[in-house]
C-alpha cells in the first residue's frame, strides 16, 4: 500500500463536515474509506460500544445484500453480528485492550474458535482489526476490523497505515459525538424552554383569574398560588391548570348519537 493511498484517506477524513453529518453517518464514511485503504480488504467494518453499552457493528462497507461468497452464505455483517452476540473475536479485542489484532489464517487461528468457524463460512480467511483512535482524544469506544478473503495477506506495512488512519478516524468520530451531543443538548434545552413558557402562561393566567374572582393584586394572587402549591405538595403550574378549569366550567354534554332507523321505529 503507497503512502499516496493514507494521505489521500486521511485528506479525505479531514474534510469531514460534522455539521452535516451524523455519528452514523461518520462512521459510513470512516468504513467505505477504511475499505479503500487497503486493496487487499474485501471489506471494512466498525464496531463501537457507546457508554459503555454493549458492543455492535456500527458501520460496514459492504452492501448487506452481497455475500461475499455465496448466496447461502453470511455477510460480514452478519459475522460482525455473531461475534457480539458470542462475545468473543478479534474485533472487540482490539477494541477492549485497545490493541491491533491480527489473524492470518482463520484456519489455523487457535483464538475464538466460534467467531473462526462464523468467519470461514462467511468466505473470511483473514482479519486486521485495529482500535479506533487513539489515547489523545475523547473517541467512541471501537475498533475498525478489515476482512479479506485470502490467508496471510495483511503485512506489517499494513498494520502501520491501518493505525494512522484509524488515530486520524478517531479525531473525526469524537468531533461528531460531540456534535451530536450538542444537538440533543439544544433540544433538550428548547423542550424545557418550552415546557417553561407554557407553565408561566398558565399561572399568568391563574393569577388574573385569581384578582379577578377574588378582588386581589397580582402579587397576592400569586402568593395565593404560591401558598395552595406549598400546602398540598403539588407544582404550582398544576395548580394554576386546575384553576384554568374550574373557570372553564363544566364541559358540554356530548351530543346524543342520532337514532338508528330500528330505535326511530321501535
Amino acid at each position: 500500500m503507497g503512502q499516496d493511498k493514507l494521505l489521500h484517506s486521511v485528506a479525505a477524513l479531514s474534510r469531514i463536515l460534522v455539521e452535516e453529518e451524523t455519528l452514523g453517518s461518520t462512521l459510513d464514511r470512516i468504513a467505505r474509506l477504511a475499505a479503500e485503504l487497503l486493496p487487499q480488504a474485501d471489506a471494512a467494518t466498525i464496531t463501537i460500544s457507546e457508554a459503555g453499552g454493549p458492543a455492535r457493528t456500527s458501520s460496514s462497507s459492504e452492501e448487506p445484500e452481497a455475500p461475499l461468497k455465496a448466496p447461502d452464505k453470511i455477510t460480514v455483517a452478519d459475522l460482525a453480528a455473531e461475534q457480539n452476540r458470542l462475545d468473543e473475536g478479534p474485533c472487540l479485542a482490539a477494541m477492549r485492550d485497545r490493541e491491533t489484532v491480527q489473524i492470518d489464517s482463520m484456519r489455523t487461528e487457535t483464538r475464538w474458535q466460534g467467531f473462526c468457524r462464523a468467519a470461514l463460512a462467511a468466505g473470511i480467511e483473514s482479519v486486521l482489526a485495529v482500535p479506533l483512535g487513539d489515547e489523545s482524544v475523547e473517541a467512541p469506544r471501537g475498533a475498525i476490523n478489515f476482512f479479506a478473503r485470502t490467508p496471510h495477506v495483511f503485512t506489517e506495512t499494513d498494520r502501520s497505515a491501518a493505525n494512522h488512519f484509524s488515530a486520524q478516524a478517531g479525531v473525526a468520530a469524537a468531533n461528531a459525538a460531540a456534535f451530536a451531543d450538542l444537538q440533543a443538548d439544544r433540544a433538550l434545552l428548547a423542550r424545557r424552554l418550552e415546557d417553561a413558557l407554557h407553565s408561566r402562561a398558565v399561572i399568568d393566567q391563574a393569577v388574573g383569574i385569581l384578582m379577578e374572582r377574588e378582588r386581589l393584586g397580582p402579587e397576592e394572587a400569586f402568593q395565593m398560588l404560591r401558598s395552595a402549591s406549598q400546602k398540598l405538595n403539588v407544582k404550582l403550574r398544576m395548580i394554576a391548570a386546575e384553576i384554568l378549569e374550574s373557570a372553564a366550567g363544566p364541559r358540554p354534554p356530548e351530543a346524543a348519537a342520532p337514532a338508528t332507523a330500528d330505535e326511530g321505529s321501535a
